[in-house]
């Protein structure tokens, strides 16, 4: 037995060689027939027989036959993975073409594909034939249920002679990186019918009265406009003097703080008050940064877990993908958070806490936020744990709360609905089968 495991060993090492896309080893899967015709082969030496020739010369041809169709399909066959979006958003088709291209005149029997890929619920792995000088390709698809950065890849191939004995593995190291971010919704009725709701214009602090690059509008011209701020467009249009009005420069960033505390946490899956969180702090986001307001969010403060305000509607797409690889932990408590956050938020800026947890420590650290002044600059988002399976509601602690002056709203898990037309509807094949018979597509996913 220690010849046996002994000689396939070297054979491998022997035979692998590298390709520009793959790396390609050869592994002698049936160790005992080596071992057999081995034994035949001395056993022809020193007591020569007609029985032990036909029996050594069988073995070989197999073994010969079985490398060289092995060999073969090791260096003619490759395989390639083409994914249509690299960035979709909850409910999203994660769609993906493999093609399985063979340049031998030998058939593939089989090839089995062992997928090493991180996406939930997605895999190529499975086994496939293709004929000579032909391609395999089909189509694999699944729909995005959860949010996160995930790898398609790397990926292996192996590759056989019909009679199983030797094995070829093309180990293909390309990864391709998608992103599943949490969807957007509409905003609850608690917040979005506040008359100081959350990103107002006139928000959490008083604007400093400044000009800025935003024009917002224009305006008639008043004996003392400076001259540099006529909008000389719309005066040669109207035939009178018009001077641009400038958008206010908010003293306030506004900071987004989801309690990530795993302890707190309550229900499951994508009705759980983490991910309820999550989506609705990407929803705030959005509705800050249209309304031209920097925007951060901060995960972890201990741990530099922080997206730096910025303003612009491209800066969405960096807080999504810190959204999207946003997880809960029990060493995370929402007070500490709170503490560390005072070295990064400014006594100018504004806070918006989102959080399902009742305890009051929590509420203890707010002052840090403020400079232990007042605080006009926080407002907090209460996931009223009732509605999440938990056994007290949040409207006492909304109480204590306002006691501090803290503006509080309460949001309820029934409340955090799906929204269209948000950062792209969520689209996913969808067919219709006609009388006749024929089947016509209905929805294809986005941009397909």
């Amino acid at each position: 037995m220690k010849i046996a495991r002994r000689v396939p060993n070297r054979i491998t090492r022997l035979w692998r060689f590298a390709r520009p896309e793959c790396d390609v080893s050869i592994h002698l899967r049936q160790r005992l027939l080596l071992v057999a015709w081995l034994v035949l082969l001395a056993w022809f030496i020193f007591m020569p027989n007609p029985l032990v020739m036909t029996g050594l010369v069988t073995l070989g041809s197999l073994l010969l036959i079985g490398y060289g169709w092995t060999r073969s399909l090791a260096k003619r066959v490759t395989t390639q993975r083409v994914l249509r979006y690299s960035a979709v958003q909850v409910g999203d088709e994660l769609e993906e073409l493999v093609a399985l291209e063979n340049r031998s005149m030998l058939p593939v029997i089989w090839a089995e594909f062992v997928d090493r890929s991180t996406a939930p619920g997605y895999s190529i792995s499975g086994v496939r034939i293709v004929g000579g000088r032909k391609t395999e390709q089909w189509r694999l698809h699944t729909s995005c249920s959860q949010r996160g950065v995930y790898a398609l890849g790397p990926w292996e191939v192996r590759l056989g002679d019909p009679f199983g004995i030797f094995e070829a593995r093309q180990a293909y190291r390309q990864q391709t990186e998608i992103v599943v971010y949490p969807p957007l919704v509409a905003l609850p009725p608690e917040i979005a019918q506040q008359r100081r709701a959350i990103g107002d214009r006139a928000p959490l602090r008083q604007p400093v009265s400044a000009e800025t690059i935003s024009a917002m509008s224009t305006r008639p011209y008043v004996m003392g406009d400076a001259l540099q701020r006529v909008h000389w467009r719309t005066s040669a249009k109207r035939d009178d003097l018009f001077v641009k009005v400038f958008e206010p420069e908010a003293s306030a960033t506004m900071w987004l703080i989801p309690d990530l505390d795993a302890t707190v946490q309550l229900g499951e899956g994508a009705d759980s008050s983490l991910e309820k969180m999550i989506i609705l702090t990407a929803t705030i986001a959005a509705r800050l940064l249209d309304q031209h307001l920097a925007v951060g969010v901060i995960l972890d403060a201990a741990h530099s877990h922080t997206v730096l305000p910025q303003a612009g509607s491209a800066h969405l797409w960096t807080i999504l993908r810190a959204l999207a690889l946003a997880r809960s932990t029990p060493d995370r408590p929402l007070a500490e958070t709170l503490v560390h956050a005072r070295s990064i938020v400014s006594l100018r800026d504004s806070s918006v806490i989102l959080t399902p947890s009742l305890d009051a420590e929590w509420m203890k650290a707010l002052p840090h936020l403020s400079g232990g002044s007042r605080m006009g600059g926080v407002e907090v988002v209460l996931l009223d744990p009732m509605s999440f399976g938990g056994s007290i509601g949040a409207e006492g602690f909304r109480s204590m709360l306002a006691e501090q002056g803290v503006p509080t709203h309460i949001v309820r898990c029934q409340d955090i609905r799906p929204a269209t037309g948000t950062y792209g509807a969520v689209r996913r094949w969808e067919f219709k089968t006609l009388g006749t018979g024929r089947v016509v597509v209905m929805q294809t996913p986005r941009g397909a």
